[in-house]
């Protein structure tokens, strides 16, 4: 068995920059410090996470924790500096058990694309005895300047590289570089400038120029495109020749007097969605998802709201006739991945039934077919307002129906 891994994610910073508190900005359902933990819970051995916030939101905090992994997070309080937070982080872990030789993460909230193969990375170096530092190259030409913003010189770029994180090292060397730093008043920038300082050896492994971290206003935007590209590939790895994808997204408010409709199922006693059709937002985005996967426009062009003939329809009968038209232009379903962002109904109950019915409408067997529900933790217009979902979907290239 392989040995325990911990971490600390430093979410104690707020960010006012954006006029918001930035880790609670939501990118595509889910705020920005949750982006992060979901990384770190999703590196094998991951036993245990600190989750370091700001005194007065832990409460907030906890409750946007995801519940099937209520057991593995601990979320303490942090202090005003970013060394105090990650000493609080390690103080935690401590107090939880966490062994004295394990390896432990310590990442910034502000950075929600960092993908778990980066954070293995980090945790194999610092298995062989040293600290460990994420870097990227530095694409620009570096100058030094004067007070005066006279250029004097120029660095040589092969020489520097940048820093991200999470970085990583022992409890015991995370403990010890940080509370040397604190006790001798040293400036840190990080921690893998305190474990050099206190003379333990750092290593540097390949960091991730997708890796980005959340700091001005105008970051979010670049940020939401580059989770889309990580997580929505258009074209997915090794994906063979005649297999194409798409990416579908849909969002209906909620009216109340009417049935909801959720994946071509009915929800009784909940409140329903608007919408020229039923208003089935997970089936829209669906339809979306395959009609662009094979490049044959969106619902909007094939089933115009000012069209009578699907007002009040069931989205389960346009889904199946979007499938007959990939059909007959040369394109059949091969597997799909839909989310749904709702605050109410609870998808986890019904998601054998909703894979099975997706399946259905689509001609797939259920082990094509995935459903996930999740929440905006009360964010943004599918934390009250309504319900939203994004579908992925692939295609794949088939004789054309003869005409």
């Amino acid at each position: 068995m392989s040995q325990p891994i911990a971490a600390v994610l430093v979410a104690a910073g707020q960010g006012r920059r954006f006029g918001v508190d930035k880790l609670w900005i939501d990118l595509w359902g889910r705020p920005v410090w949750r982006w992060g933990l979901d990384a770190l819970l999703a590196v094998p051995d991951m036993s245990l996470v600190a989750v370091v916030v700001p005194p007065d939101a832990i409460d907030r905090f906890e409750a946007g924790l995801p519940p099937e992994a209520l057991d593995r997070c601990r979320v303490v309080g942090g202090g005003l500096e970013r060394t105090d937070s990650v000493v609080a982080g390690i103080t935690a872990l401590t107090a939880a058990g966490v062994a004295e030789e394990t390896p432990v993460l310590v990442h910034d909230a502000a950075r929600p694309a960092a993908s778990p193969e980066m954070m293995v990375r980090v945790v194999s170096a610092v298995r062989t005895g040293s600290g460990a530092v994420p870097v990227v190259p530095v694409p620009d030409s570096l100058k030094t300047v004067d007070d005066a913003r006279a250029v004097t010189g120029t660095i040589d770029r092969d020489l520097v590289v940048a820093a991200q994180t999470p970085q990583g090292g022992t409890l015991t060397q995370l403990r010890a570089a940080m509370e040397e730093s604190s006790a001798w008043h040293r400036p840190v920038s990080d921690e893998a400038a305190a474990m050099a300082a206190a003379a333990l050896p750092v290593r540097a492994v390949d960091g991730e120029a997708i890796n980005r971290k959340l700091t001005e206003p105008g970051d979010d935007a670049m940020l939401r495109g580059a989770l889309a590209a990580w997580t929505m590939p258009l074209r997915p790895p090794g994906a063979e020749e005649g297999v194409r994808v798409g990416i579908g997204f849909d969002a209906h408010r909620l009216e109340a007097g009417r049935e909801l409709r959720l994946g071509g199922l009915s929800f009784p006693n909940e409140t329903g969605l608007a919408g020229h059709s039923d208003g089935d937002a997970a089936l829209h985005a669906l339809i979306d998802a395959l009609l662009g996967a094979a490049g044959a426009g969106d619902i909007g062009a094939a089933y115009p709201s000012d069209d009578e003939r699907w007002r009040d329809a069931d989205s389960a009968a346009m889904l199946r006739d979007a499938v007959e038209r990939l059909k007959a232009a040369g394109w059949r379903p091969v597997n799909v991945d839909l989310a749904i962002v709702a605050r109410r109904p609870p998808i986890a109950h019904r998601r054998e039934e909703l894979v099975k019915r997706v399946a259905e409408l689509c001609g797939l067997e259920p082990a094509a077919v995935s459903v996930k529900g999740t929440t905006s933790d009360g964010l943004g217009f599918a934390g009250a307002e309504g319900i939203a979902a994004f579908a992925v979907a692939s295609v794949t290239s088939v004789a054309p129906r003869k005409k």
